[in-house]
């Protein structure tokens, strides 16, 4: 009877553990990611400032101190492209993704946010999907929420990266471009983006970035799986408890074999 029981148990935890797989795209973000983000003229770094206010960047300084290197007098340079952090938050159970706030001025449009606002970091597609304004005509003061994706990279690829950098595709880039520019290897980029292809003039792809939050990604993506199973486990517990038996729980190195 007791090992029946134990395979019931072993048997319940592959089920749950399976499901668990299928059904949730993320269980928790990570506290930073990074947005590539393209400078047009004229754009001022106040206005990219509010376009991209979070609980990370709450002011211009914070994003200065990520771009000492590329902000001569601390002033963006247009046609560039700056560093912007960002948090990592689980929408909805769905997918890696901030929501930005953003208020909307005279003439804007969902592609005018989308590309000049935002540099593509989110689309015109993704806008309709978060807001019911008219996509040709954004009231003026209209809060609109600006979905940008993210990664917190994946353990399977590897787990030397926490920090990862949302970076909209242009004209000009290439896997190898990309490559160089990062010092990366093209085989680890394209791991990261798999079917993506480099050379299109639109999308976004994920880039594994050394340095700030090293292994944060991934702690926390155990982390909340680890949660999950252990509430599985207590379930489990209790059911066997009204059978009137003792068992004995899986080690944390039995869970994370």
């Amino acid at each position: 009877m007791k090992l029946k029981k134990s395979f019931l148990l072993f048997f319940l935890l592959l089920e749950c553990s399976c499901f668990i797989n299928l059904e949730s795209e993320c269980l928790k973000g990570c506290d930073l990611a990074i947005a590539s983000y393209f400078v047009y003229p004229k754009v001022m770094l106040g206005s990219i400032a509010s376009f991209m206010h979070s609980n990370v960047v709450a002011n211009s300084n914070v994003i200065i101190s990520y771009n000492k290197d590329k902000m001569p007098n601390n002033l963006p340079v247009s046609f560039s492209r700056i560093n912007i952090p960002f948090p990592c938050d689980c929408i909805n159970g769905e997918f890696l993704g901030h929501v930005f706030e953003y208020s909307a001025i005279e003439g804007d449009t969902y592609d005018l946010i989308a590309k000049m606002r935002y540099s593509d970091l989110t689309t015109v597609e993704i806008l309709q999907r978060f807001n019911n304004y008219d996509p040709n005509h954004v009231p003026v003061n209209a809060k609109v929420n600006v979905t940008v994706n993210c990664s917190c990279g994946n353990s399977h690829v590897s787990k030397d990266y926490g920090l990862f950098v949302t970076f909209p595709l242009r004209v000009g880039n290439t896997l190898l471009q990309i490559a160089n520019q990062t010092k990366l290897d093209p085989k680890l980029l394209q791991s990261y983006n798999p079917g993506v292809n480099f050379s299109q003039t639109r999308g976004i792809v994920f880039i594994p970035a050394r340095g700030l939050a090293k292994g944060v990604a991934v702690g926390i993506s155990i982390a909340g799986t680890s949660g999950v199973l252990l509430l599985l486990i207590c379930a489990c517990v209790r059911y066997f408890k009204k059978e009137g038996e003792k068992i004995k729980l899986p080690t944390e190195d039995f869970i994370f074999k």
